[in-house]
């Protein structure tokens, strides 16, 4: 599927992962739909990508990823923005990383809300933009839609974000990697769902990158992530996790399963 001219949704796009890859499909030629609760830092990066092109392929939206309102009246200001230009898709890079032992060293549990909480902004969130996203698609697809066969064009893609701690979590990362565990789950399934309208899901699965998420972690946290690394023997670079996003875009072929972007790093035991 091609990028240039279409219309995709970046949950999380003001800041690391996501608005390195509003960045990106900008730059592709994309109208992008910057979809983050933080409303200033997303308006600043539309209003620079639209300086920079000279015309306004880059929006703002302020969006809670678990309102169903929010999501839907991001789509359908980006519809007005752009009435005539197809929805190319979504990516996912909206999450939050909570930590905690399921009990502390004095022995008290972890706190239910927080775990909540997490579930509900990293797994619920991402499937609303997602299911959001699929019936916007659906909607432009000519009626009545006949099954797929080897003809069928791709007509949408959505790209979920999970993390290595869905597969490795470490101690501390309960919530965590049973949100990324579940967004990375519904890769397969959801493909299925969507395979009768042409629309292709996959996760990617980053380790190690530069986001503000990561920065957050203790300097003696960093370097024992870092002795995981076999190459690059550094943190990944947002732009580097953007590339595999186009790479998603462009290839009807992968669907229904997840990339890890990891350098051979393989988590461990803090």
């Amino acid at each position: 599927m091609q990028i240039k001219d279409r219309v995709f949704y970046v949950t999380g796009g003001a800041s690391g992962l996501g608005a390195a890859t509003v960045v990106h499909l900008h730059n592709l030629g994309a109208y992008v739909a910057i979809m983050d609760l933080q409303l200033d830092a997303s308006s600043s990066l539309a209003a620079s990508l639209n300086s920079s092109s000279g015309a306004q392929r880059a929006a703002a939206f302020e969006v809670d990823v678990c309102s169903e309102e929010d999501v839907s009246a991001a789509i359908a200001g980006a519809d007005k923005l752009w009435p005539n230009v197809v929805v190319g898709g979504c990516v996912n890079c909206g999450g939050v990383g909570m930590a905690g032992k399921t009990i502390n060293q004095a022995g008290e549990p972890f706190d239910l809300d927080t775990f909540r909480k997490t579930v509900e902004i990293n797994l619920v969130g991402t499937f609303n933009v997602s299911r959001l996203t699929a019936a916007r698609i659906v909607r432009d697809i000519p009626k009545p839609i006949a099954p797929p066969n080897e003809d069928t064009e791709d007509r949408g893609v959505i790209i979920n974000t999970a993390s290595a701690a869905a597969l490795e979590g470490q101690a501390g990362q309960c919530p965590y990697s049973a949100s990324k565990g579940g967004v990375l789950s519904l890769s397969l399934p959801m493909a299925r769902d969507l395979a009768w309208f042409g629309i292709r899901v996959m996760t990617l699965v980053p380790t190690l990158f530069e986001t503000p998420m990561m920065s957050q972690l203790p300097d003696r946290a960093r370097k024992a992530i870092l002795r995981t690394c076999e190459f690059p023997a550094r943190f990944g670079k947002p732009e580097e996790f953007a590339l595999a996003v186009k790479g998603v875009v462009e290839n009807p072929m992968l669907n229904g399963s997840y990339i890890r972007l990891d350098g051979a790093s393989r988590l461990g035991k803090l």
